[in-house]
């Protein structure tokens, strides 16, 4: 017999829904992660899915509500529209969703359609319709084999599992029992033997002659009442009350979960509703949303959970035959941590961002699966997000740079040049709040066009500003990059999303360019070599032979690797001195003079001069 194959929610069309103008949504087969900043979109991408597909626990907890939902702007009486598009199905599935066979091609569409009207009956609100001619679904029922299990951000897993009625672990085992009533009846059997041994031992017996001792002197003779303990057969539901799940860490004795902590307490109450799902299979396809689950979990704990629920979501749903429920499970995650977003594949995320139309915020989507990358560098940002667990996907405003020289001095200098960019205090101190918003990646090399396509292809803006800084070097490369990136990301570059920087050779030779900084530069490089001040006087010496150029040229050469031993040479490790003049910055060296290239480089991550009056 066949496999059941895999139905699985392939993209999402939200229309007139809150911020959702417009939007698509494509999700990845078994996890995708949706970042982005606040009152991006994320959460209403979430409730959209929760409005248009059935709570697997049969209760619903997201309403329509057009106050609230209908897009600012749009006139009442439209229509929202939440648009699911369900793919993979198998020939049995096909079999059963007959539905899908409305459309020439094999996707099963279901289209959630909400009225706005005043006035319209709260039972009118909600209507369906099957397939991209939207006919009327001639089979209501079958939308629920495709349901979806909600948790909510800053759960309270304490309250959930450790609550009276044990319903989660009451669940669990009606799940592991599976229908098998001769193993339920011997549970149940062993439990209430349990209770009647307890019941007949001697404490037992002699607090109830007690207890009826004293009760019977308050009632009639001819009203007598026997008080028994127990007796009373108990079934699944009472026993799993009577129970409680306890937690520790190894070797540590057992305690209350709450003694753990929330974190764990977390982890455990997910585990739990995994299990569920995968043991049920009461759906073809269950979407679990999960929203922000960083919430009190040690990053450590983050990799190790999104690892598992991308893992148990592959493996779903791979051991049902026929037209029994594939008991699927599909993941949607939303998370502000770079953390978690850097575990999973760039192919797995979806960056939602928000941009401006008039007097209202327009929300769009990128499924980054989508960007045309090769497979090698798809790799290759996966393992810097992997090693570094930058915020390159979660920022407004990015500054890609060679390595950490320019990474460790760029802050610093931007502090001391926007002292200075305004005579108005306010404002300068604006300019640099600005700058503090953005995320500096060090790519650690010159090959910054992967970065760029993740951060500009498609149609959706996902960034305010790209600023590329580069060197020159003694080839021209620098100005040939910005040439290629011109003409790559045109758009970018007349939108001005994306800023291109060149120095003239390397930073520290730029900084070296001016001689107003010899003094700091030379008292940072005594600090760290106390012993070579002849080096540093030497390289002086040769530098000032030559004009401005030839300057940063010397100096160039004397901390690069192609030199000659008659050249001046100075043993210095880049990051150690960029630390060094950092320092000097920080501590508010008002001589330090900052490159021209890096002055509009620093200008253009704050935003400065840009939508201002007077």
């Amino acid at each position: 017999m066949e496999i059941s194959v895999l139905v699985q929610l392939e993209s999402l069309c939200l229309r007139n829904f809150r911020a959702c103008r417009e939007t698509d949504i494509a999700f990845a087969a078994d996890l995708t992660v949706l970042v982005g900043e606040n009152a991006s979109g994320k959460s209403a991408v979430i409730d959209a899915i929760r409005m248009s597909t059935f709570p697997a626990s049969g209760r619903q907890s997201a309403w329509f509500a057009a106050d609230r939902d209908l897009s600012f702007g749009v006139e009442r009486g439209e229509l929202v529209e939440v648009s699911a598009r369900f793919g993979s199905l198998s020939d049995v599935e096909k079999a059963v969703y007959i539905a899908e066979l409305v459309d020439a091609h094999d996707d099963l569409i279901y289209t959630a359609s909400f009225a706005t009207a005043p006035g319209t009956p709260r039972r009118n609100v909600l209507s369906w319709s099957v397939g991209e001619a939207r006919v009327d679904d001639a089979e209501p029922i079958l939308r629920r084999r495709i349901a979806h299990v909600y948790l909510p951000p800053l759960r309270d897993a304490v309250r959930d599992l450790d609550g009276g009625d044990q319903s989660q672990l009451h669940d669990v085992l009606r799940i592991l029992l599976d229908g098998d009533q001769a193993r339920e009846d011997g549970f149940v059997d062993t439990a209430n033997s349990a209770l009647r041994a307890i019941a007949d031992h001697e404490v037992a017996r002699t607090s109830r002659d007690t207890i009826q001792a004293y009760f019977s002197q308050t009632t009639p003779p001819n009203r007598q009442h026997d008080v028994a303990l127990n007796e009373r057969e108990v079934e699944l539901r009472r026993i799993a009350r009577m129970l409680r799940i306890q937690l520790s860490e190894s070797a540590i004795p057992i305690g209350d979960i709450a003694s753990t902590g929330l974190g764990y307490a977390n982890l455990l109450y997910i585990a739990m509703i995994v299990l569920q799902l995968a043991k049920a299979k009461d759906s073809d396809l269950t979407l679990l949303l999960v929203e922000e689950p960083e919430a009190h979990l040690h990053p450590q704990l983050q990799l190790v959970l999104l690892d598992f629920l991308q893992r148990q979501a592959t493996h779903s749903g791979s051991e049902v035959s026929g037209v029994e429920p594939a008991g699927k499970v599909q993941v949607v995650v939303t998370t502000h941590s770079p953390v978690l977003a850097s575990t999973v594949s760039i192919a797995n995320i979806v960056v939602v961002a928000r941009r401006s139309e008039g007097d209202h915020w327009r929300t769009g989507a990128t499924a980054l699966a989508s960007i045309p990358l090769k497979a090698t560098n798809v790799r290759k940002i996966d393992r810097y997000l992997t090693s570094t667990r930058a915020a390159l996907l979660f920022a407004r405003d990015v500054i890609l740079v060679e390595g950490i020289a320019e990474a460790l001095l760029l802050p610093a200098l931007a502090t001391t040049h926007l002292r200075s960019v305004s005579a108005d205090p306010e404002r300068a101190r604006r300019y640099q709040r600005q700058f503090a918003s953005a995320t500096i990646v060090s790519v650690e090399g010159v090959d910054f066009e992967p970065y760029l396509r993740v951060l500009l292809d498609g149609d959706q803006p996902r960034v305010d500003r790209v600023v590329v800084v580069t060197d020159r070097d003694h080839t021209g490369a620098g100005d040939t990059r910005k040439a290629a990136y011109t003409e790559l990301f045109s758009q970018a570059m007349t939108d001005g999303r994306l800023i291109v920087e060149v120095g003239g050779t390397t930073l520290e030779a730029e900084v070296f360019r001016h001689k107003e900084n010899e003094p700091l530069l030379r008292a940072a490089f005594e600090e760290l070599h106390p012993r070579s001040k002849d080096r540093w006087a030497a390289v002086v010496t040769a530098a000032e032979a030559g004009d401005d150029q030839y300057r940063a040229e010397t100096f160039a050469k004397a901390i690069g690797n192609t030199i000659s031993a008659d050249d001046p040479h100075l043993d210095i490790g880049k990051g150690e001195f960029a630390q060094l003049v950092a320092e000097a910055a920080d501590r508010g060296d008002t001589s330090l003079v900052v490159p021209a290239y890096l002055r509009e480089a620093i200008e253009a991550v704050a935003h400065v001069g840009e939508g201002e009056r007077g």
